[in-house]
């Protein structure tokens, strides 16, 4: 069974929720809490659309690490990560990559960080690779090995975000999957941020976890835009059963079923 993380409505009672760290959402939380089973963090890489932005704003870490304990503290029962910063190469190409150093090797000075001076926060461990290249999510992975991150608990695939080809992010995918199987890491749980429905069909036995927010751009996916709270009620339903028809996901809480 996959877990698929989102953000419904507030209206909507969802087990597995995804929130920005830029912003996070909490009202949902609260409205919420008794429902919720688990939830990610997302280190908020949607500031890099803007190609001149190189970094992200300082105290970015202590504020995700608020945040982190902040929601802990509303949830008692249920699993939080936060998900280390990032730096993507598939908004921009190339455009994170300062000095000798890729978004891979700054993603890892950041997960080393992280690691090192939170070590309180059960940090999920971003996978970075570069734009449109399947096989560098290995040298990722052996990176992060060298330097002895932790691989065996939950990582997340996070270089394929906006990317559209279904072979991409399949062969990404699976690829990451039999180097941590080669090397060992036989319980390692996989997250995929942001892939499309064709490709979790062919990734569901082999991810533990995945997340999209597509329904909150209706125009796109449906032709038509949502503005009152029924209309986005019925967006999302109608969306998400789309995934429960593809894969086996639970979309009631515990506590509904």
């Amino acid at each position: 069974m996959v877990k698929f993380y989102t953000l419904p409505p507030i209206e909507i009672p969802y087990p597995f929720i995804l929130v920005n760290s830029n912003n996070p959402s909490l009202d949902y939380i609260a409205k919420n809490r008794d429902f919720i089973e688990s939830v990610i963090i997302d280190s908020g890489v949607e500031i890099f659309r803007d190609a001149t932005i190189k970094d992200y704003p300082p105290n970015h870490f202590e504020r995700i690490v608020a945040l982190y304990k902040y929601i802990k503290s509303m949830l008692y029962d249920a699993e939080v990560y936060a998900t280390i910063p990032d730096y993507p190469d598939d908004y921009n190409p190339k455009s994170l990559w300062i000095g000798n150093k890729t978004n891979v090797e700054r993603t890892l000075d950041n997960i080393l960080y992280g690691l090192e001076s939170y070590n309180e926060v059960n940090w999920l461990i971003p996978v970075q690779g570069h734009h449109k290249s399947p096989k560098s999510i290995i040298y990722a992975l052996e990176l992060y090995q060298k330097h002895d991150v932790k691989l065996d608990d939950y990582i997340a695939i996070a270089n394929l975000c906006v990317e559209e080809r279904v072979k991409i992010v399949n062969e990404t995918v699976k690829l990451a999957h039999k180097w941590l199987w080669a090397n060992g890491y036989y319980y390692t749980k996989i997250h995929v941020f942001g892939p499309d429905i064709h490709s979790i069909y062919h990734l569901k036995n082999i991810i533990y976890s995945f997340d999209s927010m597509a329904w909150t751009r209706p125009r796109a996916t449906h032709g038509w835009s949502a503005k009152t709270s029924m209309e986005r009620a019925y967006l999302f339903i109608t969306w998400i059963y789309r995934y429960a028809n593809v894969i086996e996901i639970p979309l009631l809480p515990k506590t509904m079923r």
